[in-house]
């Protein structure tokens, strides 16, 4: 690995992780004053569902753009992590890899399972 492409490496994740943030305190913020200004009080009490999540998305309502918005900010860390395997493929890295491949299965079984 070179120089070079370390640091490109670097600065494309790093740009990731500054577009994932920035996209998601967008919507935190947008679907917050929008709870400030419609004081629209249709936030789910129970289990949010994807079913809740896609029936909602039209209806644009506060709280389904503040869901949105922490989605963005929990996926943006694991598209951190994808990307680097990509990258570590791209530079036949295959040691880091197969570790951030690992990292990233881990990460995703958590999250679909509820674990942790």
């Amino acid at each position: 690995m070179t120089h070079e492409s370390i640091i490109k490496m670097e600065v494309f994740v790093s740009n990731l992780l500054k577009i994932g943030v920035l996209l998601s305190a967008v919507f935190l913020v947008a679907g917050l004053s929008m709870l400030i200004f419609t004081e629209d009080n249709s936030c789910p009490t129970g289990d949010m569902s994807v079913e809740w999540f896609v029936s909602g998305l039209s209806s644009f309502t506060p709280s389904h753009i503040i869901f949105t918005g922490f989605l963005i900010l929990v996926s943006t860390p694991i598209l951190r992590i994808a990307a680097s395997v990509g990258i570590y493929i791209q530079q036949k890295d295959y040691t880091f890899a197969v570790i951030t491949g690992i990292v990233l299965a881990v990460m995703i079984y958590s999250l679909t399972m509820g674990i942790g």
